[in-house]
């Protein structure tokens, strides 16, 4: 810390909500005298947890920068010491607390101030731990869907269905060839008790997929997180062997999430993008009944967060007052994602039923970073790494039914989900002004997050710990052991979040 502000008196803002005196906010100058803090702490504002948290380091900085020449500052300084100088003197008004230097908003509502104080404080940033955390989901469904594709192809279901085979070489007639299992022995019988050999059919136990899924979707606006609508692009193309009654695969996947944040009140628009690159490791038993598989994948993620500050003075006599300008960074990160699935299927009047349980894990860490002011100000904000894992166990029963028809087996199917979260706790979000690194000796390291003037903690909502995943597909078999898959999910029974996805995926073999 520097002499000058090794000096200066600390206080510490008393937070009634979670997260309890996150940031010590030292005293202001007497122009100053903390309104903001104490604006923001009163209980006819009626604050939210992160206003209060922002409007502490909103008027910490203030006070720093005044002390450090206030209007006489030049370039990113005089713009923070502007903006943040505007909302204490505002808030100096609604706590009838003398006026300082007059360049108030002008506004006659307590939420007004309370808005503007939400627009610098960066909560858009909770939305890309959301989007980051679904990227493993969305390989994690590709394959699944592959896996559940691969199960309903298997021998059980297909060698209830009777396929035209197109390399049919003795007359035989199509309704007594019938389909051999996808994972079966290539020297099983099939119709006119000729050997698959012998019908041209000898199996290449090396085959190929490409899966694609698209999602949409929305979250609503809470006192912790921006209301958006997302939509978002998956695909996953691999390679698998057949040893019989197992597959083992690996497979590549690109998945990338949008999300347009909603203009209201507490936010003016802005979008988080994220997009992953993974690998991934899979496996299946299809055994007489059970079933078995996993996943692992290991990805990278890349995001783009931009984020609008836009508030305006109410005040004829401070023209210049307020902010128009959008922040914008792209921070990394990674991730590891584990699952694993046993299932027992059997069969009632033609139907087959398979009810499974379902573990997996994810971990997703997102580094820090600094976002840019795109005007040349001092509203820019760091923010700390981001750490976020979730444990979840699915319950699940699947119904489906092979249907034979002259060119493959059709099979239609239903599935219902039930998941639980366990690491279902809020998240904590670090966040400070960027330009407090040129007010603390020794804070300015890439890895450092030494604060203590405008640190503030942002609570995100907490996880949905139970929810519900419905879905309806199609699978069906062709000659040649070519397989096609569509399905349909949606997402049921969560708080904040409305989403649906449409997936559609080819299987063959080389």
């Amino acid at each position: 810390m520097n002499t000058t502000l090794a000096t200066r008196t600390v206080a510490c803002c008393a937070i009634a909500a979670a997260g309890a005196c996150a940031t010590a906010v030292h005293a202001q100058t007497a122009s100053q005298n903390g309104a903001l803090s104490i604006f923001v702490n009163d209980a006819q504002s009626n604050a939210t947890n992160l206003q209060r948290q922002a409007g502490y380091a909103v008027q910490g900085m203030c006070g720093s920068l005044a002390a450090e020449g206030g209007l006489r500052l030049t370039g990113a300084k005089q713009d923070l010491f502007l903006r943040c100088n505007e909302m204490v003197e505002t808030a100096r008004v609604f706590q009838l607390i003398q006026p300082g230097t007059g360049r108030n908003l002008g506004y006659t509502q307590r939420s007004q101030l309370l808005a503007a104080v939400q627009q610098v404080s960066g909560e858009e940033l909770a939305a890309q731990g959301v989007l980051s955390k679904q990227v493993s989901a969305g390989q994690f469904s590709n394959i699944g869907g592959r896996l559940s594709a691969l199960r309903m192809g298997s021998g059980r279901a297909a060698t209830r269905g009777r396929v035209a085979m197109n390399d049919n070489e003795n007359g035989a007639s199509h309704d007594a060839l019938y389909a051999g299992s996808l994972y079966g022995d290539p020297g099983r019988r099939v119709g006119g008790g000729a050997s698959a050999d012998e019908q041209g059919g000898s199996e290449n136990r090396l085959g190929w997929f490409v899966e694609s899924s698209y999602g949409f979707g929305d979250h609503d606006q809470t006192a912790a997180e921006d209301a958006f609508d997302y939509d978002s692009m998956s695909v996953t193309t691999g390679t698998d062997y057949n040893f019989g009654s197992s597959v083992v695969g690996v497979s590549v996947g690109y998945d990338r999430y949008n999300a347009d944040f909603d203009s209201a009140a507490f936010v003016s628009g802005g979008d988080v993008k994220v997009d992953g690159i993974s690998g991934s490791l899979f496996a299946g038993y299809f055994g007489e009944g059970i079933t078995v598989s996993g996943i692992a994948t290991y990805g990278k993620l890349e995001s783009d967060v931009n984020r609008r500050v836009v508030y305006t003075s109410a005040n004829s006599a401070c023209t210049a007052c307020g902010a128009l300008r959008t922040m914008s960074g792209s921070p990394d990160g990674d991730y590891v994602a584990l699952g694993l699935t046993l299932g027992y299927e059997f069969n009632v009047g033609g139907w087959d039923i398979t009810p499974s349980v379902s573990a997996s894990y994810r971990d997703v860490d997102i580094d820090g970073y600094t976002e840019a002011d795109g005007g040349g100000g001092g509203l820019n904000l760091r923010y700390d790494d981001q750490k976020i894992e979730s444990t979840r166990s699915i319950v699940g029963i699947a119904l489906s039914r092979p249907i034979s028809r002259s060119f493959g087996v059709l099979v239609p199917s239903l599935r219902a989900e039930w998941h639980h979260e366990f690491d279902d706790d809020v998240r904590e979000v670090r966040a400070k002004y960027a330009l407090e690194d040129t007010l603390l000796a020794g804070a300015s390291g890439a890895k450092d997050f030494s604060c203590q003037i405008s640190c503030f903690t942002m609570l995100t909502d907490r996880t949905d710990g139970d929810y519900a995943v419905a879905s309806a597909g199609l699978s069906a078999t062709f000659p040649h052991r070519l397989q096609f898959y569509l399905f349909y999910e949606a997402l049921l029974g969560t708080a904040n979040v409305n989403g649906n996805s449409i997936a559609a995926g080819l299987r063959g073999q080389f």
